[in-house]
């Protein structure tokens, strides 16, 4: 008892004890305020001890707005220049989807890179104007014989090649006998193609003559070609020529020259041996494989220019300002559906003219949101052989219906789909070069096609399969495909039964002797009313015939910055051939 006694005083005296410590100590409550003024002064300490006792989430929130802020920042045309580098200007740097094929002018190509290429290293034996007209190019002067069998061309004696040397008659006799050659020998897809039965001679060291076996007003623009040294193969034998170096790193005599290619980019030098000073002294194509690198690329300052067809995949340039947008409509250029006339079910007159009546062109590139202008026929509306008066197979679903009926097809009342007497359904594949413009108008197409009461299947390729496994060997049912035609309405390699076979491009196999008889008399016909007569027809024969669906010109789209001055892509006849005024290019 007494012990417990002693416990409850101690307790007590510990009481005692702390009710004698200041109360002004122990009270929060009583602490004095900070100001305004003093909580800014420490804000240092104020925002550590916020982010010490809110982790992890404090660091989470930094991270988000320094990662945004970055963001953002990557975006900004200020940014993007300090990364680029101050602007060059003595450089302008282009950026495109595609690729590098060969920059050897002799061969044929669809490659629009490689094109633009050529068009600065080579100069042409003679150019075409808007009009279709010959100009001086190599060739300065020229005459034509009273039969129109013979050209004789005088060559300027003041051009030298890129490595000094110069251009003499010797070199445009060995441009045009080897390009027909590899023609007619190696079946190579060549510009000697189009001078069958032409045959060249040196006159002297000035003058060089060609001879025709037959009248033929597209003869200039046959002769329109890029020449090329005979220094430069002196020592390959002709099978060797389409590999050789000279493919990658060419000679020519133009404004530019080449001076390193790489995988992905071709770099150009001004040519101190032409007669041109221009401002831009380097010209840099960059080459993608697709528009998500050419949209990184853009945005990060490494682009002037950008190009295409695809004015969706392209509309990421329009969140920056300070760029020009031009656009023009490739009149030579046409997307068109083939139809393959050596399968049975096509050879049907009717079933090719009932699907010609399901193509709502405009509602197709509206949906598939393509820049574009709907066609009809083989020529554009400016062209001087339109022939306006031709009944087109315009979008008609009713007329599509009883041709259809003719061969058995008809929508059951149980059915969206035509079906014939055995329950099969109208249905074909649709062979195309993927790209993103063509997925999307693929898949539109299968969709109205469906809603009409047709299947579309489909196959899509790469580049190399489009072309050495379905063109090479005519191996498809229906195929989309892009054709450039020339100035001159000449389309003999497009529609002649002759030209059925590979490397020609009847890839229709179209067969008709009066379209026949037309295409011939229209080449060999100096009188332009004639041949108007001649073209008038043969739109008709081919239209009502329908091998081929024409869909629409597409729209060329050029982005560039709108300090650089001195850019025409108006006055030219085709999109690669841009750089025609370079030397009148300058940064602002």
């Amino acid at each position: 008892m007494k012990k417990k006694k002693k416990e409850s005083k101690e307790i007590l005296s510990m009481k005692d004890a702390l009710s004698d410590i200041p109360i002004t100590v122990e009270v929060k409550k009583d602490r004095e305020k900070k100001s305004i003024r003093d909580i800014l002064w420490d804000y240092p300490v104020t925002i550590a001890k916020a982010i010490k006792n809110t982790l992890p989430f404090s660091y989470i929130v930094i991270f988000l707005v320094f990662g945004l802020f970055l963001l953002l920042l990557i975006n900004s045309q200020s940014f993007s220049r300090i990364i680029a580098g101050t602007k060059d200007r003595d450089t302008f740097t282009e950026g495109s989807v595609g690729a590098i094929t060969s920059f050897n002018p002799l061969f044929l190509s669809a490659n629009y890179v490689d094109k633009t290429v050529d068009s600065l290293v080579f100069n042409k034996f003679v150019y075409i104007d808007n009009e279709g007209k010959p100009t001086s190019g190599i060739a300065n002067k020229w005459s034509v014989s009273e039969d129109n069998l013979e050209y004789i061309f005088e060559i300027r004696d003041d051009i030298l090649w890129q490595n000094g040397e110069r251009l003499t008659v010797d070199d445009v006799v060995f441009t045009f006998t080897t390009a027909q050659t590899l023609s007619k020998e190696y079946d190579y897809d060549t510009v000697g193609a189009s001078l069958e039965g032409v045959t060249i001679e040196k006159i002297d060291e000035k003058q060089v003559k060609f001879k025709l076996s037959e009248k033929n007003p597209t003869f200039f623009e046959a002769v329109s070609v890029y020449i090329i040294p005979s220094a430069s193969f002196a020592n390959v034998r002709m099978e060797d020529i389409p590999f050789n170096i000279f493919a990658m790193y060419p000679i020519g005599s133009g404004k530019y020259k080449v001076n390193r290619v790489s995988q992905n980019a071709v770099y150009l030098v001004d040519n101190e041996n032409d007669n041109y000073e221009p401002k831009i002294k380097n010209l840099i194509f960059r080459i993608y494989p697709d528009f998500e690198s050419l949209n990184t690329a853009f945005r990060t300052g490494l682009l002037d220019a950008v190009g295409g067809w695809d004015s969706l995949s392209l509309n990421f340039t329009e969140e920056y300002k300070g760029y020009t947008k031009l656009s023009r409509k490739e009149d030579y250029r046409t997307k068109v559906i083939f139809f393959n006339l050596r399968r049975d079910n096509l050879k049907e007159g009717d079933l090719r003219i009932g699907l010609s009546y399901l193509f709502n062109r405009e509602a197709l590139l509206e949906g598939a949101n393509i820049s574009g202008i709907p066609v009809y026929g083989p020529y554009s509306v400016d062209s001087w052989v339109y022939n306006k008066d031709i009944p087109y197979y315009t979008y008609d679903p009713i007329k599509a219906a009883a041709h259809f009926k003719n061969l058995g097809y008809e929508k059951p009342e149980n059915s969206q789909y035509y079906k014939n007497k055995d329950n099969e359904i109208l249905s074909f594949t649709l062979t195309y070069f993927e790209s993103d413009s063509n997925n999307r108008l693929v898949e539109k197409l299968k969709e109205m096609m469906e809603v009409e009461g047709v299947i579309i299947k489909t196959e899509k390729l790469n580049y190399t399969q489009i072309t050495q496994e379905i063109i090479a060997t005519r191996d498809f049912e229906l195929l989309l495909y892009e054709i450039e035609t020339t100035i001159d309405p000449d389309q003999y390699n497009l529609w002649h039964s002759l030209k059925s076979n590979y490397p020609d491009l009847n890839l229709s196999g179209y067969s008709y002797e009066r379209v026949d008889i037309l295409l011939e008399d229209g080449r060999r016909n100096m009188d332009k009313k004639v041949r108007l007569q001649r073209y008038s027809l043969f739109q008709k024969y081919l239209v009502a015939d329908a091998p081929a669906v024409f869909l629409y010109h597409p729209n060329y789209i050029y982005i560039y910055d709108s300090k650089l001055k001195g850019i025409d892509i108006e006055n030219i006849n085709f999109t690669y051939e841009r750089f025609y005024n370079v030397e009148d290019w300058y940064w602002e």
